[in-house]
């Protein structure tokens, strides 16, 4: 998470840097002003977004780790037996979306054998 904030800090601090170096004539400084307020907003927005998908890509990884975490004590038969539990699991939602599943096709291997 400290990696985020410094990167929103370093970021927020270049972009002030170049809205404050960006050069502004006398006759359009409402229209140039207007015109770097927008971009710099933009960039904020991009910044903020990058900072979220920064702090959602370590969450990722913690909760990854800590999965890896309480499976390592498990033993082996534990291990399969849990991954035979999840796939079972897994098997069963989708048979319950009907789309997805020929319901015919004992009655159907039944026919072609007559």
């Amino acid at each position: 998470m400290a990696m985020s904030g410094l990167l929103v800090c370093v970021l927020t601090a270049a972009l002030v840097g170049v809205g404050l170096t960006s050069p502004v004539s006398k006759s359009d400084g409402n229209t140039k002003q207007g015109g770097i307020l927008l971009q710099l907003l933009a960039r904020r927005e991009a910044v903020r977004n990058a900072a979220e998908n920064i702090a959602k890509r370590e969450q990722d990884t913690q909760t990854s780790m800590s999965r890896i975490e309480r499976m390592s004590h498990l033993s082996e038969d534990q291990r399969e037996f849990m991954s035979k539990q999840i796939m079972q699991a897994i098997s069963e939602m989708m048979n319950e979306c009907p789309d997805r599943d020929y319901q015919g096709w004992v009655d159907f291997g039944r026919r072609s054998a007559e």
